[in-house]
């Protein structure tokens, strides 16, 4: 009978193990498709985007899936101006794989979580999405004089292309120049505008995030400049998309969940 019961659970971990394999390799498939879509869109990633101007606004491109969902994203950034204001935008492949939806970003933010290499995210896995914690930060004249490092905290979901976004709170720092180190006390507020601490102030995204698990997600931003090179063939624009896909993943930190 012992024997019986390990046959049977050596089937079941084989059989598990094959369905695993399996599962892995339809995504495999689903995402090579989404990458061989992509690689013809050029009226996003070259007209759209105005990519022989970008590639002198430091721009760079990352393939994702933020939003946990098996449809890839297209994200750009550039960054404009004397005063180095970051744009970001981009793209989600439709459900059907044969169409995209516009993702708006905030634009015009001098410091952006999203364009860093590595930003943290919060996975709620009873309805398998990953919510992202966005902190936007603009250069803004002070009152007092000089100038002010001036950041709103949003709460955003990105689901089925839509980005939905939710104010969470504010802070302002102040300087005698732009850049320079601080030179008053920073402020922060919630979302009712009540002063707060900076403790409570980085409490706040781990308080609208309660019960989900914490994910530390790497994107693999790509220069525009292999992509300007690549545009002349459909299967070069497809391998440096499929580069920066292979430098995307998410690693759950080990806090356990949120509370």
């Amino acid at each position: 009978m012992r024997a019986m019961k390990k046959i049977g659970l050596a089937l079941t971990l084989a059989a598990s193990l094959a369905f695993g394999n399996a599962v892995e390799a339809a995504e495999a498939y689903e995402a090579n498709a989404q990458l061989d879509f992509l690689s013809t869109q050029k009226d996003i990633w070259e007209k759209n985007m105005c990519l022989e101007e970008a590639l002198v606004q430091n721009g760079e491109f990352a393939v994702t899936d933020l939003d946990n969902n098996g449809q890839l994203e297209l994200f750009f950034t550039t960054t404009v101006g004397d005063e180095e204001f970051i744009e970001n935008w981009g793209y989600e492949v439709n459900e059907t794989g044969d169409g995209v939806s516009l993702l708006h970003f905030f634009n015009g933010a001098s410091e952006t979580d999203i364009h860093k290499p590595h930003v943290r995210m919060y996975f709620a896995c009873q309805i398998g999405e990953r919510h992202y914690v966005f902190e936007s930060v603009r250069w803004i004249p002070s009152m007092e004089g000089g100038w002010a490092r001036d950041g709103r905290l949003y709460g955003l979901q990105l689901s089925q292309g839509q980005i939905h976004q939710e104010f969470l709170g504010h802070f302002s720092e102040p300087h005698k120049g732009l850049k320079l180190p601080p030179s008053g006390e920073t402020t922060y507020s919630d979302k009712n505008a009540n002063i707060i601490d900076k403790e409570a102030y980085a409490k706040l995204a781990k308080n609208h995030y309660n019960g989900c698990h914490i994910y530390e997600v790497t994107l693999g931003w790509v220069s525009l400049s292999e992509l300007w090179k690549a545009k002349g063939s459909r299967e070069k624009v497809r391998e440096v998309f499929a580069k920066s896909w292979a430098g995307f993943h998410a690693e759950e930190l080990d806090e356990g969940p949120v509370h």
